[in-house]
């Protein structure tokens, strides 16, 4: 019997096997081998491609830079992720997946701060963009807002897909994703922040911060800018520009948290430590540059006026005045 050349078998035979197997595995065992076989794994893989969770290196590297050149084009639903980073997949699917309708992506936030994520892919012409964990969707209004409050002017995200998928590996990415989305974008300067309640100015007192009244004094010009250098998660550190010293607060252990409504005093005094905060975010409620100022640690709520002083509240009204602040820009 003369032996049987495997590129003579019959095309069906050969999707009857593909169907046991995973995509990336057809496409690294047979793709390239011949003009047939690229053929045939081309039909085989179609307009839908997932590459998250390869375990094995050397084929997801093949499916990156041999099969998404060759078949990126056409595809429409691809799935990204675990193992490896957003970044590691970005070029790649801006060079060839021009044509994507769904980017589907498993998050890996030890990697990446999820925050990233929306910055860089929520964009103008987004259709739908879906939060998933343990699969189920979630936080409909958080997605809704995100695409509400995309500003072209200012973010730089890149249009990838119409639709885009994120699911994310813990709850806290979510929770992060809501500060997120309720935080504002401010351009990097000198600011004098003004207490609405009172018109006194913020300035760096003897003690603590406070409030004086309105007049120029160096004392109450503050440098705000951008804590992380991508500029993505919208969290700033805050310096007094006379002095040169950064605004932190002091964070009570949680135990403490019942007797620690009044004593928190944002300072540029105190010596920082493990349990301290100089990182903030800035949300917007009206178009004239009026906000709320909150602290980045998990339960802190927002600044308010107190006496004279400036306190972290724990108070969930959100109609108090003294917690609104406007920023007029120096330079």
């Amino acid at each position: 019997m003369s032996p049987v050349c495997l590129d003579s078998l019959p095309t069906e035979i050969f999707y009857l096997i593909f169907q046991y197997l995973n995509k990336e595995h057809v496409a690294y065992a047979f793709f390239g081998l011949n003009s047939n076989f690229t053929s045939k794994v081309r039909y085989f893989i179609g307009n839908e491609l997932n590459l998250a969770k390869i375990e094995d290196e050397q084929i997801f590297r093949f499916c990156l830079n041999t099969i998404l050149p060759s078949i990126g084009y056409h595809l429409r639903h691809l799935s990204i992720g675990s193992p490896h980073s957003l970044s590691t997949y970005l070029p790649y699917i801006q060079n060839f997946c021009p044509n994507l309708n769904v980017l589907n992506i498993h998050c890996q936030t030890q990697h990446d701060d999820i925050r990233r994520y929306a910055a860089y892919l929520i964009h103008s012409q987004l259709m739908f963009f879906i939060l998933m964990y343990r699969n189920q969707i979630v936080g409909e209004e958080i997605s809704m807002c995100l695409i509400d409050q995309h500003d072209d002017k200012i973010n730089q995200a890149m249009p990838l897909s119409h639709s885009l998928i994120l699911n994310l590996p813990s709850w806290n990415d979510l929770i992060l994703l809501k500060r997120f989305s309720e935080s504002s974008f401010l351009f990097d300067g000198l600011y004098m922040i003004e207490c609405v309640a009172t018109g006194h100015w913020l300035t760096d007192g003897k003690d603590d911060l406070c409030v004086m009244s309105k007049r120029l004094h160096r004392d109450s010009i503050f440098s705000i800018k951008h804590a992380d250098v991508d500029q993505c998660s919208r969290e700033y550190e805050v310096y007094n520009e006379g002095t040169q010293r950064r605004l932190t607060v002091l964070i009570p252990y949680e135990e403490e948290e019942e007797r620690w409504s009044s004593s928190s005093i944002l300072s540029t005094h105190r010596k920082e430590s493990s349990r301290s905060c100089s990182s903030f975010t800035f949300e917007k409620l009206a178009n004239d540059d009026i906000f709320y100022i909150r602290p980045c640690y998990s339960y802190a709520k927002r600044l308010q006026v107190y006496g004279k002083r400036i306190i972290v509240s724990r108070c969930d009204n959100e109609n108090v005045t003294n917690h609104y602040f406007k920023l007029h820009r120096v330079s």
